[in-house]
């Protein structure tokens, strides 16, 4: 039964997911990381979490901590709500603490983070697996401080999928009575290629760069970011996610048909979608480019659909030409930094068939060789 589970991050999508699931009669405990003590000094002092918005109450924690064994202990599960950026290092303290018969959700995944875990988890010996459960995105729109989270919308279709793919019937009742707007993905890749963080933010932070610089948060995002010409560069990318999809034999259909099912928008067109959707209206915008529309976005999110790409033979021109614009912006060569590539999810050298394989079964099944469960893959 899913009755405590642990949070890992206390940003944003933290003190939501923490004040909802505690509201929804868990008992939660919301973890951060020493050096973001900040996050959680004041909620500490009552661990009374208030939330309005599409959500409204109080919410009393079970702990709020910066002590990661302290907020695993005897817990039924683990959600983290870090930004990808932080993925490698979270599974990485997260390695020694996890049992077999946890579950961790990655809320949200960001294309890969399922894979990306248990890549580490295996290289650091671990002999069986949690099951890892990737969500497509974050499950609100929402900003928090302090003692309080706005929850502007609690997402109404997000895709998600299990590591391994079968383990989703296990998993699935439980997490789908929390959260009623999860839709059952064929894989966690499915899952994953479902989020458009990477197509929406980078057009709009490239193209805005000097808005970001000169006016910084009084600049709203998506209102005053988004213009006919930012849309089709949108669309251009959102093209491309979609053929990565259909080459892997899953479903695709455009954001803006997604963010119209989730609530965020009411229109189905690429500029009216992000420009005047309700639900994307009032986010301000980042007062500098090291920020993770950059780093997570395309260092990440489009470096790896180029890794993919090059795998399936589905050409990515729009994706590779802005991770090269944007890493000439920050100074980063994203595509050597290969933070988030096949390679980084454990899955280079493999055909797709293996792939899939993979994905389904959690074992690993190379040209040539005996298959490998995760011990002996592990081992």
């Amino acid at each position: 039964m899913l009755e405590t589970i642990a949070i890992i991050g206390a940003g944003n999508g933290g003190k939501a997911a923490a004040a909802d699931l505690t509201l929804h009669g868990k008992r939660v405990r919301l973890f951060d990381f020493p050096e973001y003590r900040h996050n959680v000094t004041e909620l500490a002092k009552t661990r009374r979490l208030k939330v309005t918005g599409a959500i409204e109450g109080e919410a009393v924690l079970e702990l709020v901590t910066c002590d990661l064994s302290e907020a695993l202990a005897g817990v039924d599960a683990v959600m983290v709500c870090t930004q990808a950026l932080a993925h490698e290092r979270t599974a990485h303290e997260l390695a020694p603490l996890v049992q077999p018969e946890h579950f961790i959700v990655l809320n949200p995944g960001s294309t890969g983070g399922a894979c990306h875990f248990a890549c580490v988890f295996r290289e650091l010996g671990l002999k069986k697996l949690p099951i890892l459960v990737e969500l497509s995105t974050l499950t609100y729109g929402c900003r928090a401080k302090d003692a309080t989270v706005d929850i502007r919308i609690k997402v109404n279709r997000v895709l998600y999928g299990t590591l391994p793919s079968t383990a989703i019937a296990t998993v699935g009742p439980e997490l789908e009575a929390a959260y009623p707007g999860l839709v059952r993905a064929e894989s966690v890749l499915e899952a994953g290629l479902n989020n458009a963080n990477p197509v929406i933010h980078p057009p709009i932070a490239l193209l805005n760069a000097a808005r970001f610089e000169n006016e910084g948060h009084k600049m709203l995002f998506y209102r005053d970011g988004v213009s006919p010409a930012v849309a089709r560069l949108i669309e251009k990318l959102d093209n491309e996610r979609m053929a990565l999809l259909q080459a892997l034999g899953y479903p695709a259909q455009p954001d803006p048909v997604t963010s119209v099912e989730q609530g965020y928008a009411t229109s189905t067109d690429y500029f009216e979608c992000y420009a005047k959707g309700p639900g994307f209206r009032d986010f301000a915008s980042p007062n500098t480019l090291d920020h993770r529309y950059f780093h997570e976005d395309i260092g990440m999110g489009l470096v790896m659909f180029c890794s993919l790409g090059d795998l399936l033979n589905v050409p990515t021109p729009t994706c590779k030409a802005i991770v090269q614009i944007g890493s000439m912006i920050s100074g980063i060569d994203y595509f050597a930094q290969g933070m988030r590539t096949l390679k980084t999810l454990g899955l280079e050298g493999l055909s797709v068939e293996e792939i899939k394989f993979y994905l389904e079964t959690g074992e690993i099944q190379a040209a040539g060789r005996p298959n490998l469960s995760s011990d002996q893959a592990a081992g």
